[in-house]
């Protein structure tokens, strides 16, 4: 495993998702000083002794009817994954869900790919070789998600380093102030809540065990 390097990819952010919540672009600067600096304010607010470095654009949710089938197609998958990699199987839905829609042929304004949206850097390291095939995009997906469970002990904290990066997580100590990355962990958390019933339910007599229950 090379999930090490991810912390890197997060930081320079190479990773992006795309998903309407009013997206907003986050903006990477750097000051005279050599301070790093992300924010969702652009230049003119910012100043002109912050050297911008890059934009990412925000992830851009725009809801739409689903058929049953649509939504629940990728469930023996999800279900795979989340065995493997012990996370609870209705956030790696929810996720899905809020990424593409489950659309694995989905790609964002900057190349976000596949069902959970993940950047060619990204799946390289999460040793996805098609991110556009539905079984290796959930897996290399679930993994990233087992990653940063190990690394954050809330749900909120998790979801927020899925979508902003993990150095942004802990840079503002929690959930950043950039509106695209609350109005993310709302949604998500809000499909979480209803696809854990969903798998409940399909359960029967059947139980099965994961990791210690991610705090909210």
């Amino acid at each position: 495993m090379r999930l090490s390097g991810l912390l890197a990819l997060l930081m320079s952010g190479m990773i992006s998702f795309s998903g309407t919540v009013g997206a907003s672009d986050i903006y990477k600067y750097r000051a005279a000083d050599g301070t790093i600096l992300f924010t969702d304010q652009p230049q003119d607010r910012v100043g002109r002794n912050h050297t911008l470095l890059s934009i990412r654009k925000g992830w851009n949710y725009q809801p739409r009817a689903l058929s049953d089938a649509e939504r629940d197609r990728y469930d023996n998958l999800i279900t795979l994954a989340a065995g493997q990699h012990r996370v609870d199987p209705a956030l790696v839905k929810a996720v899905i869900h809020a990424e593409s829609l489950f659309n694995p042929q989905a790609i964002s304004r900057v190349g976000a790919q596949g069902l959970m949206q993940l950047m060619p850097e990204t799946a390289a390291y999460l040793e996805v070789s098609n991110p556009f095939d539905a079984r290796e995009n959930i897996l290399g997906g679930t993994r990233f998600l087992a990653y940063l469970k190990g690394k954050f002990s809330t749900l909120d904290h998790i979801l927020a380093a899925y979508n902003a990066g993990e150095g942004n997580v802990r840079r503002y100590g929690g959930i950043p102030p950039f509106k695209e990355t609350q109005a993310y962990v709302r949604k998500v958390k809000q499909l979480h809540q209803r696809y854990s019933s969903h798998f409940v339910a399909g359960l029967g007599e059947e139980k099965v065990v994961y990791a210690s229950p991610i705090r909210q």
